[in-house]
């Protein structure tokens, strides 16, 4: 009996080779999900990285000591996704953090225990505890929420991160680093200028002081004068004087002032700050705010790579100044003081020291100008000068206090909230306060320019099309020459 003759033609062996590889191709893509199931892998492909934790939230998780505990109050499987994905990255990077969900209906007894006579914890509330320390954060507080002339709310952010982040470092601590700010001279505060409830959130207690009723505190994490109409006395001017001689923190924000501020800038002179009487003005164009129809004296500075604002260059956001002062180390250049611009105007720029002639308001040169680059911020770091590491008094001096309130129309600029708040924290140096700003949940269209949107239409419309049909053509000939 014969054997049986297989005989594959080129059609048969090509389908079993076809067939093979489609196999062998979805067993890896199985065995690739399998095993990124079981590593846990996942990537956060939001613009905005809405689901991913800031470097700032990593360290302090990184740096944890104690137990945290994490109560989400839904119905199990009601709890938002949106919320929870960003949530249960706490207890992915840190083993110190637990995350439970709770039914609250289910456990009064629980509820009760962190509810206060006027504050119930409610059903979508975030219960964040540490040892005997807690913070209740409300489902309304993990969302930026903007009000429009209807009185509609909108969601312009998430501050899931941000609510979270701050409530872990006050119940891992229990402390609450107290700002004291300065009044008795028609300041602008941070409180009124729409800053405290950033500054709770950060886990800061705001005070008001007067200085010629008290001294200063000495639980006082930091001092701040913003935007002073009139001048200090000198026994104010000297107790502040001695408050950092003895390791403190100053935050000033000046405006330019009809009264002289002789013992303001006595006292900043003392730290290495010598203030530059007159107003910033900047002529770079790409540097001017079109919503002030480029005015000169309203711009956006250019930024430092000093730690405190390089996140802002990082998330490419500008911070915008209006009539700003200006700022240069003075020529004492004490070795046990570090001076650091934060923030310049360009080569270009000139600081107008001529305010009363009829040209002061003309971006063109006039007699008295004094070439930039200018500072509009500053801070002065005082060292130990054996190890030469940060020791001892911390000094923030901004060019323009009006400016932190907002501009006009525009409202408060988001970009000079940001660096407000990261200079606070820079300034009070304390573990236990940790600001993340929100996420926005919105995306700017791209802006470009007349220009800019000729060269890419031509590319587009005009070269792509040529190159295709040029290749077509070129393989052509060459197949017709064969």
């Amino acid at each position: 009996m014969k054997k049986p003759f297989f005989k594959f033609d080129f059609k048969t062996r090509h389908a079993g080779i076809s067939a093979l590889t489609s196999i062998s191709v979805l067993a890896a893509i199985i065995i690739v999900n399998i095993l990124v199931g079981q590593l846990d892998l996942k990537a956060d492909l939001t613009p905005k990285k809405l689901f991913s934790l800031t470097d700032e939230t990593k360290t302090m998780l990184e740096n944890l000591d104690t137990e945290v505990d994490i109560i989400a109050l839904f119905e199990p499987g009601q709890e938002p996704d949106s919320i929870m994905e960003t949530v249960n990255e706490y207890a992915r990077i840190s083993d110190k953090v637990t995350i439970r969900i709770i039914d609250p209906d289910r456990e009064p007894a629980l509820v009760a225990k962190y509810s206060e006579e006027d504050k119930p914890v409610s059903k979508g509330s975030f219960i964040v505890s540490s040892g005997d320390f807690f913070r209740v954060i409300t489902a309304m507080e993990m969302y930026d929420v903007s009000y429009t002339q209807q009185g509609q709310p909108q969601v312009m952010g998430q501050k899931v991160e941000q609510q979270i982040t701050s409530a872990i470092a006050y119940a891992s601590s229990g402390r609450t680093p107290k700002i004291y700010e300065i009044i008795g001279h028609r300041e602008t505060t941070l409180a009124s200028s729409g800053y405290a409830q950033m500054l709770n959130q950060a886990n800061y207690k705001l005070e008001e002081l007067s200085l010629t009723l008290s001294d200063i505190p000495e639980d006082a994490a930091l001092l701040t004068l913003i935007g002073p109409r009139s001048d200090l006395s000198e026994a104010e001017a000297a107790k502040i004087n001695n408050y950092l001689n003895s390791g403190g923190r100053l935050m000033t924000a000046l405006d330019l002032t009809q009264e002289p501020m002789t013992n303001i800038y006595a006292l900043l002179k003392r730290w290495d700050i010598e203030v530059r009487h007159g107003l910033v003005l900047e002529t770079k164009a790409n540097r001017l705010i079109a919503e002030f129809g480029d005015n000169p004296f309203v711009f956006a500075p250019y930024l430092s790579d000093f730690e405190a604002v390089a996140p802002l260059n990082e998330a490419k956001a500008n911070p915008i100044f209006q009539a700003s002062l200006g700022f240069k180390r003075t020529e004492a250049r004490q070795r046990q003081l570090e001076y650091f611009p934060l923030l310049s105007s360009s080569d270009d720029s000139r600081l107008r020291t001529d305010l009363t002639s009829e040209n002061s308001g003309n971006p063109a040169t006039i007699p008295g100008d004094e070439r930039g680059p200018i500072n509009l911020a500053v801070a002065v770091q005082q060292r130990n000068m054996d190890s030469y590491k940060p020791e001892g008094a911390a000094i923030v001096a901004l060019g323009s206090a009006s400016t932190l309130k907002g501009l006009g129309a525009m409202g408060q600029i988001k970009a000079n909230a940001d660096m407000v708040m990261n200079l606070v924290n820079w300034s009070v140096n304390d573990d236990s306060t940790v600001s993340v700003p929100s996420k926005s949940l919105f995306r700017l269209p791209l802006r470009i320019d007349t220009l800019t949107g000729l060269i890419y239409a031509g590319i587009t419309i005009i070269f792509i099309p040529l190159l295709c049909l040029g290749a077509g053509l070129f393989i052509y000939f060459r197949r017709r020459n064969k």
